[in-house]
């Protein structure tokens, strides 16, 4: 009894180190704005755009979004790499940033965009 046990302890570690990865990772966000109330956020009237360039030797390209009525965008399938994100809206400042997409990873960004100031 004991044998059979540590048989199936051995093998369920096996099937789990087994399992490849995706090499795919989602990123979700939420982008809200300094002088906007959830509520006029929700009218629709501003959205973000949302913009991540890949920056990682050997993987070209990007992808883009926009935010929805509720100030959340998706990226629901990511290949594993380091990517530049570009947050843009009418009259704000823009955000940037590198980050790095791991395999097999879940990434939630909530972003504060700044109004632009007036010169």
């Amino acid at each position: 009894m004991a044998a059979t046990a540590a048989f199936l302890v051995v093998m369920l570690f096996v099937v789990i180190r087994a399992v490849p990865q995706s090499g795919r990772g989602v990123m979700h966000g939420y982008v809200a704005f300094e002088d906007v109330s959830y509520n006029e956020l929700s009218a629709g009237k501003l959205h973000a755009k949302i913009e991540l360039q890949s920056i990682s030797e050997g993987l070209k390209g990007g992808y883009n979004t926009e935010t929805n009525n509720t100030g959340s965008y998706d990226f629901p399938r990511l290949l594993m790499g380091e990517y530049i994100l570009r947050i843009t809206a009418p009259g704000y400042k823009t955000y940037q940033t590198e980050i790095f997409i791991p395999s097999d990873f879940s990434c939630s960004l909530a972003t504060m965009m700044k109004r632009q100031k007036k010169t």
